[in-house]
Parts: C-alpha cells; sequence; structure tokens
C-alpha cells in the first residue's frame, strides 16, 4: 500500500521531470526527487508509467498532431495558470505577513518605549513624594524650634519684666535712703541751729549734753555709714542687673532675628512645598495622559492583531484554495492519463480490425 501523498500521479510528474532534465526516471531518481515513498511503492508505479509512456510513444503515431498539441497546450496553460495562482498568492501572503510583522515591531516598540516613559514618570512621582516628605519633615522641625524660640522669647520677657520691676523696688528703696538722709541732715542742721542758739543760753546745759550728743553723732555717722554701703550696694546691684538686662536684651534680639529668619526659611519652604505640589500635580496629569495613551496603543494593538489574525485566516483560505486547486490539477492529470489511455485504446482497436478486413 502506498504511502499517504505519494501515488502514480506523484511518481509520474517526478518521471517526466527527471526524464525532462535528460536522465533516465530510476527508482531511486524518483524517491530523491519526491523526498518520500519506499522503494516497493515506487517501483511498480514507475513501471506502470513506463509502460504506458512507452505505448503511448509508440502508439500515438497515428493520432493527429492537432490533438496532440491541443492537449499539450491545454496541460500546460492548467500547469502554467496555476504555478501563477500560486506564485501569487505566496508572493501576496508573504508581503501581508511581513507587513503585519514590521507593524507589530513598530508597536510594540512603540509600548515598549511608553512603558519606559511611564515608569520613568513613577519614578519621578516617588521621588518627589520622597522629597515632599523630607521637606515637611523639615518644616515640622523648624516650626518646633519657632516654637521653642517663641516660649525663650516669652520666658526672657517675663524675666525682663521681673528684672524691671526689682529694679523699681531698688530705685523707690533708694529715694527712700536719701530722703531719710536728707531729712537727718535737715534735722542735724536743725540741731546745731538750735545748739547756737542755745549754747549761749544754755551753755552748761549744753556741755551736759555734748556727750550724749556725741553719742548720737556716732550712732548716726555709723548709720550714715551703713546707709552708704547699702546705697553703694544697691548701686552694684543696679548696675549688675542693668548689665544682665541689656544681656538679656542682646538675646531677645538674637532671638528675634533667629525668629524672623526662622519664619523667612518657613516661608522658603511652604513655597518649595506649594512647588512641589504643583509639579507632583503636572506628574500626576502626564501619567494620566500617559495611561490614555498608552491604553489607545493597547487597543490599536488588539486591533492590528486582530487584522492580522484576519490576514492569517485568508492566508489558511488560501492555501486551502491552493490545495484544492493542487487537486484540481491532479485530478486534471489523472483526466489527461485516462485521456491519454482512451487514445491509445482506440488507437488500438483499428489494428486489431485490420487483419478481419
Amino acid at each position: 500500500m502506498a504511502r499517504t501523498g505519494v501515488n502514480y500521479f506523484d511518481i509520474a510528474q517526478a518521471a517526466q521531470t527527471i526524464k525532462q532534465r535528460g536522465e533516465e526516471p530510476t527508482v531511486d531518481r524518483v524517491r530523491e526527487a519526491l523526498g518520500t515513498g519506499s522503494k516497493s511503492t515506487i517501483a511498480p508505479l514507475l513501471k506502470r508509467w513506463k509502460t504506458e509512456t512507452g505505448k503511448a510513444q509508440t502508439d500515438t503515431s497515428g493520432l493527429p498532431q492537432d490533438l496532440l498539441d491541443a492537449v499539450k497546450a491545454l496541460y500546460q496553460s492548467i500547469q502554467q495558470e496555476a504555478d501563477q495562482k500560486v506564485d501569487a498568492v505566496h508572493e501576496e501572503s508573504a508581503s501581508q505577513v511581513k507587513q503585519i510583522q514590521a507593524e507589530l515591531v513598530q508597536v510594540r516598540a512603540l509600548l515598549t518605549e511608553r512603558t519606559d516613559e511611564l515608569q520613568k514618570l513613577e519614578q519621578k512621582l516617588l521621588e518627589s513624594q520622597q522629597e515632599n516628605r523630607e521637606l515637611r519633615h523639615s518644616l515640622n522641625d523648624t516650626q518646633q524650634s519657632l516654637t521653642k524660640c517663641e516660649y525663650q522669647r516669652d520666658e526672657g520677657r517675663a524675666r525682663i519684666s521681673e528684672l524691671r520691676t526689682n529694679v523699681d523696688e531698688l530705685k523707690q528703696e533708694n529715694r527712700t535712703v536719701r530722703d531719710h538722709f536728707e531729712f537727718f541732715q535737715q534735722r542735724m542742721a536743725d540741731d546745731r541751729q538750735q545748739e547756737r542758739d542755745q549754747f549761749r543760753q544754755t551753755n552748761t546745759q549744753l556741755n551736759n549734753q555734748i556727750s550724749s550728743l556725741n553719742e548720737q553723732i556716732t550712732i548716726a555717722a555709723q548709720r550714715l555709714t551703713e546707709r552708704e554701703q547699702k546705697i553703694e550696694d544697691l548701686s552694684e546691684l543696679n548696675t549688675q542687673q542693668a548689665s544682665e538686662l541689656q544681656q538679656l536684651q542682646q538675646t531677645l534680639l538674637t532671638n528675634q532675628t533667629e525668629l524672623l529668619s526662622m519664619q523667612r526659611n518657613v516661608t522658603e519652604q511652604q513655597e518649595k512645598l506649594e512647588q512641589k505640589a504643583l509639579e507632583s500635580a503636572g506628574l500626576q496629569q502626564q501619567i494620566t495622559s500617559l495611561s490614555s495613551s498608552n491604553a489607545a496603543h493597547i487597543r490599536e494593538s488588539e486591533l492590528q492583531r486582530d487584522t492580522c489574525n484576519k490576514l492569517e485566516a485568508e492566508l489558511r483560505t488560501q492555501r486551502d484554495s491552493l490545495v484544492s486547486l493542487s487537486a484540481e490539477i491532479k485530478v486534471a492529470l489523472q483526466q489527461k492519463a485516462e485521456l491519454q489511455s482512451q487514445l491509445t485504446r482506440l488507437q488500438r482497436a483499428p489494428d486489431r480490425t485490420e487483419p478481419a478486413t
């Protein structure tokens, strides 16, 4: 039994091709031309072809040349038309496949490029979000420092107010001491005047009172010395407090300067944060736009893929048509072989009837 795809028509066509090359058709050559089939299958069919071909060559001498030329022309026309159709279908299919493949490559490259751009924008958005978080953290630290400076400023103001109160108290006490000193001086002047007035009248009484007055003067002098020492101490304390007040004022000025600098930094960081927020919004819009564009490209790719599938279906249909056409050609060749056999039999019929005549 012959294998699938190897029949008498295939062997006849291969043998005819080999003979046209000027070589003798043999089993090995026919098998090499077909690329398949066993020698046990090819040998009897090749022998049949040689027998029929030899008879046809000896028996077709009585046929009209016009009939032979017409059959050959019909065969060559059918064969040429079939070859042209096959070549056209192959060329058109190959061209369409190449075009679709090129379009698919372009779409894939564009899709890859869009994907890379989307990844870069997402990375940039992540970096911007990280920088925004760092700026917010820095803003929180600055606000905490600002709160601390404001607390120190309030505390310094309270300390200054307290020192001013102490200075006012010391000034009041100093004025009181001076008032007492002036009163004591006035009193001593009055006493001395009185003593002068009474000196002439009561010289004896004055002598008796000298000791007492001396003691009072000594006590008053001691008190005056103590008052003067207290005044000096108060003056030193006043000077010290004034120096502390000046230092606190300098500290307050420094804190105010730092506060202004921190406020400017806070303003600049807020402006940067707003700018980053605007950039983030812009990047988000770009991502949305690219996502839409990517979706459109994906839809376009799907449409091209559907087109490719349709073209492949058409290609399969054309291949099926080609197979059908090849089958029709084989049938036509078989019919031709049968016609040749009938012609051979018809040519033999007169030869057999001639002796009877």
